[in-house]
């Protein structure tokens, strides 16, 4: 009796470990999103974007962020700041006249690295990416993966 107790537990423990080690693989391998095939789900200014994020959190959080993925959107606004890093951290701060704190940093794709080096503070700028949070310190919201839409 002891015996089949240790048998199939050593079964069921196996078959586990396995099942675990597969949704692992499969997590580890699933292939990224591209941004640039992807249609956005929302459009909308920096303004907005922060608004939305300033008068109500959680709901803002469940209408830009999914479990898997934070939802694609576009977002336009003034350049702010550019703030490129060696030649493969870029990030723009989006900002609109007249807001008085907040802004949505874009870290851009490395493939913008050319376009970006053509903006300039103050240039008025559409970007699509993925929207990642906000950190209500700062009022940034975070959108990452990002292109500069034309």
């Amino acid at each position: 009796m002891k015996n089949k107790i240790i048998k199939y537990g050593g079964i069921i423990g196996v078959v586990g470990f396995m099942i675990v080690l597969s949704v692992a693989i499969y997590m580890f391998n699933k292939p990224k999103r591209n941004i640039a095939k992807t249609k956005a789900e929302y459009a909308l200014t920096a303004t907005q974007l922060i608004t939305e994020f300033i008068q109500n959190e959680p709901a803002a959080n469940s209408k830009y962020l999914s479990a898997a993925y934070g939802k694609v959107i576009q977002v336009s606004g003034i350049i702010g700041e550019i703030n490129l890093t060696g030649d493969t951290i870029l990030n723009l701060s989006l900002k609109e006249p007249g807001m008085k704190s907040g802004s949505v940093n874009c870290s851009m794709q490395r493939t913008e690295l050319n376009k970006i080096k053509l903006l300039k503070i103050g240039d008025k700028v559409t970007v699509k990416g993925e929207c990642t949070g906000y950190l209500n310190i700062t009022n940034e919201v975070s959108v990452v993966k990002c292109l500069l839409e034309e």
